[in-house]
């Protein structure tokens, strides 16, 4: 029988972007049990950089008014250029992130 395969953990990524999102709800003055669509438990193992479907955190996303991106990389620098000063910023994970790149 196969083996299942092993899911990829990165939890300093899942830490910065539960961070962030704590941080926009706080903004807006949200209660984490006042998130459209969410239960206050998943809301809380967001923001505290616990494992998650993918399904619940763009659903917590999209209740904070957020959309998740696909930008090529090195693009990030530009949408921060042009976003409202009302809008975070977005994460540049390869920069937030680049002391864990592999040696070349």
């Amino acid at each position: 029988m196969p083996q299942p395969l092993s899911r990829v953990r990165n939890p300093e990524t899942l830490a910065l972007l539960g961070k962030t999102l704590r941080h926009v709800r706080e903004t807006a003055g949200l209660a984490q049990g006042r998130v459209k669509n969410m239960r206050q438990g998943t809301v809380s193992k967001i923001e505290n950089g616990l494992e998650v479907t993918l399904d619940s955190f763009i659903t917590y996303a999209t209740s904070l008014g957020l959309e998740i991106a696909l930008v090529p990389i090195g693009q990030a620098a530009l949408l921060q250029a042009e976003r409202p000063a009302s809008r975070p910023a977005p994460l540049d994970l390869l920069e937030e992130f680049d002391y864990l790149r592999d040696p070349e």
